[in-house]
């Protein structure tokens, strides 16, 4: 069986089920009077929304919708498709005021009477310059744009607009005592292609354990809109740059490669069913690898396993 077969759902049911069922328990264990998660108008929110709606019901289920001067009016029309679709209560917080007083878009230039497609070109065009054929600008970001300031700085620019998403989700599940859920999937953990304690950062992570194609299938299985499933991934945190712009390589081909390295196959297998070459393979691993950290618990010292006669 190739990769891609076994990248298929069989049983789509069975893990709808699953997914549902974690949520309802988990919930009902933490004594948690229903959930709350952030909608962007993206698949992964939209499928996490689904499912949430299937297991506890539309009265329980909290939707925010938190957009800033950076956002595209293509997020808002498919956020409110989806609440609207699920007749879910879609609370809506611009976060543009806040990142204004913190002196965030003081980074950049202003936007102000540029239209959205001059936007998107200075972005990718400002992106992409970092870029070498060794270290692609999304590999340097995950090693902090060490040596290069002005990298560091569009690092802090678009990793701010999560966690203050994160922020508001937990103020406002705390205050009416909800689950906050995640909506990564595994391609994006496995990679490095979110914010650490931004979009990471959830009470559960439902769909955390199926790659981006897998999402795409249950989303057709549970007849989520092709506009939604269709449009290209983006964090829309940046305007014009879409998730497969920066990462370099389709989701298609890095679940492939994903998978094949998760189940020790030859590289070379690996590279012919993926359609990619050797430094393809070598660029993923170094992302897994680099991004290692971000999918644990902050490091510590074992001060309790240390003899009391250490010297420093």
């Amino acid at each position: 069986m190739g990769i891609k077969e076994r990248l298929e759902i069989a049983d789509k049911e069975k893990v709808c089920c699953q997914i549902e069922d974690f949520i309802k328990n988990i919930m009902t264990d933490w004594q948690r009077e229903g959930c709350i998660l952030g909608i962007s108008g993206g698949l992964d929110s939209a499928l996490v929304a689904y499912l949430a709606v299937r297991a506890i019901g539309k009265a329980n289920v909290q939707a925010l919708f938190m957009p800033e001067r950076d956002s595209s009016k293509q997020s808002y029309d498919d956020a409110r498709l989806i609440a609207e679709i699920l007749g879910l209560s879609m609370k809506e917080i611009s976060l543009t005021p806040l990142l204004k007083k913190i002196g965030v878009y003081g980074l950049e230039p202003s936007p102000m009477f540029i239209p959205r497609s001059i936007q998107e070109r200075y972005v990718t065009q400002k992106y992409h310059q970092y870029s070498t054929e060794e270290e692609p600008t999304f590999l340097k970001t995950l090693k902090g744009g060490i040596g290069q300031s002005d990298l560091q700085k569009h690092i802090a620019y678009y990793r701010i607009k999560h966690r203050l998403r994160m922020v508001l989700l937990y103020f406002y599940g705390e205050m009416n005592n909800l689950l906050i859920l995640g909506t990564c999937n595994k391609s994006e953990k496995m990679t490095g292609f979110f914010v650490k304690y931004g979009d990471s950062a959830s009470d559960i992570d439902p769909i955390a354990d199926l790659y981006k194609t897998q999402v795409k299938q249950l989303a057709r299985y549970l007849l989520i809109p092709d506009r939604i499933i269709d449009k290209a991934p983006t964090p829309d945190l940046m305007p014009g740059l879409t998730d497969e712009q920066a990462m370099r390589i389709s989701y298609d081909k890095l679940d492939i490669v994903l998978m094949g390295l998760a189940l020790f196959m030859d590289e070379q297998d690996i590279a012919q069913e993926a359609e990619v070459d050797p430094a393809t393979i070598a660029y993923i691993k170094r992302l897994v690898q680099l991004s290692e950290h971000m999918r644990n618990l902050p490091p510590h010292p074992l001060i309790s396993s240390l003899s009391d006669d250490i010297k420093c």
